[in-house]
């Protein structure tokens, strides 16, 4: 047999290159694979004979066929004939062996050999060319099994050739050097490249206890406990005597840290005490800010993070997330991969263009990823490792900053055009490819254009919003939802005035155009309440100033041209007035005092912010509209007495929003994110808010139960995306909001040493 094998190599040295046949069987390693069909072919070497025992013999294994391992597989393959010769084998070691004087020498054989002869399309050696081996039985070798084993190859070789004919075809560059075609990031095989995860992975931490160290657990802001290890972690661990003798409980720790804020004047210095605070002990800075998010939040995000955002280069310290400048093009997943982390569950990318109303700011934008992740984790238990905040660093048009001596980004202009759009496509496949398709991506602070632009085209393809745009939408909706308990009535009976046309007011306008529809009206009837005023006054069709792009054009109304704010209030007469343009001081009283005159309760929404940018304050809209206004904003206000009644004004922030949104998405594994989403959102947030609070003129439950509220929008989402087919996680949950809290991140300490049993 193994003779015949050998000469059988003949046959495959007339196909030429070996093709690769993958198979089911073979995913395992090469070695054990060769001795599997060694004993399966029945294949070694010759035996040699023991004169002291005629019955035992010594057998050296020969692998007669190679497996391999493919460059573009993870699995072991074998060959096309390799495979064929193992399906012969095991045909041939069924039938019975005969002695060699049995064999039949009928004359038909002859015939049936030319007749062979003759259908060989080709110039493939046939079987019946080879010498059998002496004393083989025929019916273990005869021509025929050998002409079929000689057809069945051939027909697959065939076959094959096809196939790599396809291939060829498919790729045009297919002659170009691999690592050429993988640095371009329009390349076809970038999009089916090999993905390093698929699929949903469990939520649990990861962690491989015997891999950390105690100076690990002592100094990775990830296993830190500070203070808090108690006395037989530190000798077990083997740092006892680095740290001092007293061992502190978190509520101390979280004293401790609440009194060192307490001696800090400026918001800035605040905001650098806690960034540095989590990059030492994490789960005491998620425990700071648990203590009170009323107070914290600010801090942390909107509107210290401005200021923040402006002097980044400043106070930059420590490494937060990833820069990626338009100089990585080609090269994006290598970068990706240097991240610590690969279960990355959300990230949270800028390209620092429109920086809350702050404009250009370049890579000075990262304050804003790094707050919004902040966030998940601290309103909806998202862990951190699995958090990734990222800037894409493609310029900055902002002169003052290109000439800062301490500015850390790239000092060059913006990229734009196709430039910019293919390095932003290989971003987004970078990150499926590297984390997978349930990876959140969420645009921030993107300039308008790009922004619109970028959302259509990722929308459906990818797990994807733009909190600008949607998250702004839909606490706004929330709001007005709200509001319109006090006054009973509907949205569809109210006529909405929009100061800017940006993301944030056309993302509300589309989100309420949608409400008002499900509401009953007809797309034509919804949009004849809903009226935008931008810098050249009220969009309408045919405008003779212009400045009229797609998106404004869908709100545009036919009307005689109204060049500004007051002349568009009286005219138009509006029941809600909704600010969004970051113009500080836009509804001055003029505007205030309309509203209240054309209304008995007016609905004023300043949503702009810093605190700086609000197009009015608190205190301005309940004086001017003699407290009878319901009054929302983008930035916190103190609360304001009018007439001995105290208002508490409500901050609509989209960090209602976008955690509980992250949580339910990641929750149910969607893989994309439809605008019906925002809406489900928005109206489980009025729905929790309380008579009480509207009684105080709040339009949004208290700060203080944000983290309930993120529970419960994410909780309503999972349901939303299991009754129409949009979550991946099997089986559904049946109490999914004891799921929800399964996977939020705790902020206890773990232990820092397994646990022990008896043996």
């Amino acid at each position: 047999m193994y003779s015949i094998l050998r000469r059988c190599s003949g046959i495959r040295k007339t196909f030429g290159p070996t093709p690769v046949y993958p198979t089911a069987n073979n995913s395992q390693s090469p070695s054990s694979y060769s001795r599997g069909k060694e004993r399966e072919l029945g294949c070694y070497t010759k035996r040699n004979s023991n004169s002291n025992n005629n019955n035992s013999h010594e057998r050296e294994s020969q692998s007669c066929c190679s497996s391999r391992v493919c460059k573009n597989h993870t699995t072991t393959t074998t060959t096309t004939l390799e495979y064929e010769l193992s399906n012969f084998a095991k045909l041939t070691t069924r039938i019975t062996t005969q002695s060699a004087a049995e064999v039949d020498t009928s004359p038909h054989t002859d015939t049936e050999t030319h007749r062979d002869r003759d259908s060989n399309p080709g110039n493939i050696a046939l079987a019946t060319d080879l010498e059998l081996p002496k004393g083989l039985p025929l019916s273990l070798s005869s021509r025929h099994h050998w002409n079929q084993l000689q057809s069945s190859l051939h027909a697959l070789h065939h076959q094959q050739q096809q196939q790599q004919q396809q291939l060829r075809s498919y790729s045009s560059t297919s002659e170009t050097n691999l690592e050429d075609k993988m640095s371009k990031p329009d390349s076809k095989l970038d999009k089916y490249a090999q993905r390093d995860r698929l699929g949903l992975w469990g939520t649990g931490d990861n962690e491989v206890v015997g891999s950390l160290s105690g100076f690990t657990r002592l100094l990775d802001k990830r296993y830190s406990k500070g203070l808090a290890f108690t006395h037989e972690e530190r000798q077990q661990l083997g740092i006892h005597g680095m740290l001092p003798y007293v061992v502190r409980e978190p509520s101390e720790q979280v004293e401790h840290c609440r009194a060192l804020l307490a001696r800090l004047d400026q918001d800035l210095d605040k905001y650098m005490y806690l960034i540095s605070l989590s990059e030492r002990n994490e789960r005491l800075f998620y425990n700071v800010l648990s203590s009170d998010i009323a107070y914290m939040m600010p801090l942390v995000y909107t509107p210290t993070v401005g200021l923040a955002c402006q002097r980044y280069s400043l106070i930059h310290q420590n490494a937060k997330g990833m820069f990626i400048s338009i100089k990585d093009k080609g090269h994006i997943y290598d970068v990706l991969k240097n991240w610590p982390e690969t279960d990355v569950r959300a990230i949270v990318v800028t390209d620092g263009e429109r920086i809350l109303g702050l404009g250009d700011l370049g890579a000075n934008g990262m304050g804003i990823p790094v707050g919004k992740l902040s966030l998940y984790t601290a309103l909806a238990g998202i862990k951190p490792s699995q958090c990734l905040p990222i800037t894409l660093d493609v310029g900055t048009n902002t002169e003052s900053i290109l000439e800062d001596p301490l500015y850390i980004g790239l000092r060059e202009r913006r990229a734009t055009g196709d430039l910019y759009d293919e390095f932003i496509d290989e971003f987004m496949h970078a990150c499926v490819r590297r984390f997978g398709q349930n990876c959140l991506i969420q645009f921030e602070d993107f300039a308008n254009a790009n922004a619109f632009r970028l959302l259509s085209k990722y929308r459906d393809s990818f797990c994807t919003f733009n909190d600008d745009i949607q998250g702004t939408a839909s606490v706004a909706v929330a709001g007005l939802l709200a509001s319109l308990k006090i006054k009973k009535t509907q949205l569809k009976d109210n006529t909405l005035l929009f100061l800017g046309a940006g993301e944030a007011a056309l993302g509300i306008a589309n989100l309420c155009l949608m409400a008002m529809k499900v509401e009953g009206l007809t797309e034509e009837e919804a949009k004849a309440r809903i009226w935008m005023v931008d810098s050249r006054g009220v969009i309408t069709r045919d405008r003779p100033k212009g400045g009229l792009t797609e998106h404004k054009l869908h709100f545009a109304q036919l009307h005689e041209p109204i060049d500004t704010l007051a002349e568009a209030v009286r005219k138009v007469r509006p029941n809600v007035l909704i600010g969004a343009a970051a113009q500080g001081g836009a509804f001055n009283q003029e505007i205030l005092e309309l509203m209240a005159d054309i209304n008995e309760t007016p609905i004023i929404f300043a949503l702009s912010n810093p605190t700086s940018k609000a197009e009015c304050t608190a205190e301005e809209a309940y004086t001017y509209t003699k407290g009878r206004c319901i009054f929302a904003s983008g930035s916190p206000f103190a609360p304001v007495t009018y007439n001995n009644k105290k208002f508490y004004p409500g901050q609509g922030n989209n960090s209602y929003i976008f955690p509980g949104v992250a949580l339910g998405v990641l929750c149910a594994g969607m893989l994309n994110i439809p605008e019906q989403v925002f809406l489900v959102a928005a109206e489980r947030l009025a729905e929790l808010v309380s008579k009480d609070d509207l009684a105080k003129g709040s339009l949004y439950p208290p700060l203080s139960s944000i983290v309930s509220c993120s529970m419960a929008i994410a909780e309503r989402i999972v349901e939303y995306a299991y009754k129409n087919g949009l979550a991946t996680v099997r089986p559904e949950p049946v109490n999914k909001l004891a799921f929800i809290k399964a996977q939020m991140y705790d902020l206890d300490y773990p232990r820092s040493v397994p646990a022990t049993y008896k043996m």
